[in-house]
């Protein structure tokens, strides 16, 4: 995805419905990069400054958003109190509910705003049989 004023208002505008579905406080500041996070991964969280950090090369709009309410369901889990473990395994609860709740955030989100999967829309397919 490019970085276009359109692009950017649109994730803005998710920005700000997953900020009230969550009912997220204070300063949030996010990032959205051309580059790598730097870490395995295409965002991330940072709770000691509740700063969010999205990757955008070469991904479609919904994906972004996804990527996007899972780093601010972290967010609202700071908020929240929780304490985030520095091992994956106790870690693994958290990603867990952060999957789930930007899956829904996504979907409920799209359902009414089509328009975020426009770059996946192709004018043919391949099919792709797998035999066993």
């Amino acid at each position: 995805m490019k970085l276009t004023k359109e692009n950017i208002a649109a994730i803005e505008k998710f920005a700000k419905h997953c900020i009230k579905e969550l009912g997220l406080k204070g300063k949030i500041k996010i990032t959205l990069s051309k580059k790598q996070t730097g870490m395995p991964t295409a965002g991330y969280f940072n709770p000691q400054d509740c700063t969010i950090f999205v990757a955008v090369r070469n991904r479609a709009m919904a994906d972004i958003m996804r990527t996007l309410s899972h780093e601010l369901t972290h967010c609202k889990q700071q908020q929240d109190g929780v304490e985030f473990p520095n091992d994956d395994e106790g870690l693994q609860p958290l990603e867990d509910e952060a999957n789930t709740s930007s899956g829904r955030l996504v979907r409920f989100y799209g359902r009414k705003n089509r328009d975020i999967y426009s770059d996946l829309i192709s004018e043919g397919f391949q099919r792709i049989i797998f035999r066993q």
